[in-house]
């Protein structure tokens, strides 16, 4: 089992919103593909921004608390035909309850209940080295540069089949000038997200 970080959000090449997850050492990474929603609530939760009103994450979270319940940790547990899953592990008076959850919905509430995230299993198998990885991040000024193959990301999926990777941004790290019209691209998908 490999304790992670929530490094950030970012877009693939053809603007497929993604999480990537960074080991404590720093040596390997697991990037995730996400759905806009579970994009912009981690996101959101990562630059400490509060909406008017609670989001789902915030909700379910909330009743988690209510019950006298605690998330001890998130597990990214396996890998199947390139799709993720996810374990919460919930202490409650009854016990500890381990739920099943989309990586996603799980990575949205670790990042607000500050629990460690861990991959274990045959998701494992996803890791990449950073050394070999195409990835950029925010304090880099280096391009990604590559063909994608024809290949349609669903939710919850892997995201290190594809021969290049994303521009990574950090929420805690200020971007060079040369990102910023990345990160621009992703706020401005996050706003459109919160006027539907």
């Amino acid at each position: 089992m490999l304790r992670m970080i929530v490094e950030g959000i970012g877009f693939d090449q053809v603007q497929k919103p993604l999480v990537v997850l960074k080991d404590w050492d720093g040596r390997k990474l697991l990037p995730i593909w996400v759905d806009a929603a579970q994009a912009k609530s981690i996101a959101w939760e990562l630059d400490g921004v509060r909406p008017p009103r609670p989001g789902s994450h915030d909700l379910l979270l909330h009743c988690i608390r209510l019950a006298r319940g605690q998330i001890t940790r998130v597990v990214i547990n396996d890998l199947q035909n390139y799709t993720f899953y996810a374990t919460l592990d919930i202490d409650t008076p009854r016990g500890l309850l381990h739920i099943d959850a989309r990586p996603s919905d799980a990575l949205a509430l670790a990042v607000r209940a500050k629990c460690p995230v861990f991959v274990d299993g045959g998701a494992l198998k996803a890791l990449i080295d950073i050394e070999e990885t195409p990835i950029t991040f925010a304090d880099n000024d280096e391009e990604t540069t590559g063909d994608l193959p024809n290949f349609e990301p669903e939710e919850d999926t892997i995201a290190s089949q594809q021969p290049s990777l994303p521009t990574v941004w950090n929420a805690e790290t200020a971007a060079a000038p040369s990102q910023q019209d990345e990160i621009n691209r992703f706020r401005r998908l996050l706003g459109d997200l919160n006027e539907d």
